[in-house]
């Protein structure tokens, strides 16, 4: 049984210029967006690649516009410009295994849960399908904030602590959260394990029950979750059946009322 994997990470747009010893260049913003459209240059890891399929928001493009916007116009609460290397974009990854075969439930799944997570932040989802694994890459923004950190759980939960120490330990915490978070909501429901067998040093028996557990759990989610649409769609019949009746109710009622209100004469005998 495949695990779950869902990442994120803030970048600017204009990198900052110092990164650990031996460390890669981290990536800018600008960047990002290039690779998930599939720009020449710069998906060089990709042996063919294909254009991004739009599936939720706006287009890379237009993030991209809107970033350069915020970067120029955005003013802290003392009225000071952000700074150049400011995190301006929240982007993350969620990637589905190579070998499953619930990948548009997945797919369904992750798109409503960052829908949910992020609200009117989550700028566009795209899908690549031209690597090994299928994913979807997602990118939220804050116009008012300018700076994204405050829509990163991590980075939102360490703010303001006193130490490193304690930092570090919230970060984590909200980390673990997160993906907890998505995996009640996604990778539950889609048989995937939260963790992988050798982070946990699982035996293959354990891990073989555990994948079993996790086939049977799904199914049940499945279950439950085709029960409540089905649910759902017999209360929105009634509702329009209520509405419908309703309707011709008010319309009975204001044609008696139009027959009180202009009495037809009687007739006089001859």
């Amino acid at each position: 049984m495949p695990s779950q994997f869902v990442h994120i990470e803030c970048y600017s747009l204009t990198p900052p210029k110092k990164t650990r010893k031996n460390a890669a260049p981290k990536w800018s913003a600008g960047d990002i967006l290039a690779e998930a459209a599939r720009r020449p240059g710069a998906c060089d890891h990709v042996t063919a690649p294909l254009p991004p399929t739009l599936i939720h928001g706006t287009t890379l493009e237009q993030i991209e516009a809107e970033l350069t916007d915020i970067q120029s116009s955005t003013r802290d609460a003392v009225g000071r410009r952000l700074r150049k290397d400011a995190t301006v974009l929240l982007a993350g990854v969620a990637s589905y295994p190579a070998d499953g075969d619930d990948y548009e439930m997945w797919k369904q799944l992750t798109v409503e849960w960052l829908r949910c997570r992020f609200g009117e932040n989550l700028r566009a989802i795209v899908e690549h399908l031209d690597e090994s694994h299928p994913h979807l890459h997602f990118f939220i923004v804050d116009p008012i904030a300018g700076n994204v950190k405050g829509s990163h759980p991590g980075f939102a939960a360490a703010k303001g602590l006193a130490n490193p120490v304690l930092q570090r330990k919230a970060y984590t915490e909200a980390m673990r959260a997160f993906q907890d978070e998505y995996w009640g909501h996604v990778g539950g429901p889609t048989a995937l394990a939260r963790i992988g067998p050798r982070r946990r040093r699982l035996t293959r028996a354990e891990w073989a029950q555990e994948q079993a557990d996790l086939q049977a759990q799904a199914a049940t989610l499945q279950s439950v979750r085709t029960k409540l649409e089905e649910v759902r769609v017999r209360e929105e019949r009634v509702t329009e059946l209520a509405r419908r009746t309703l309707e011709q109710a008010e319309y009975l009622i204001y044609r008696l009322n139009e027959l009180d209100s202009h009495p037809s004469e009687p007739e006089i005998p001859d």
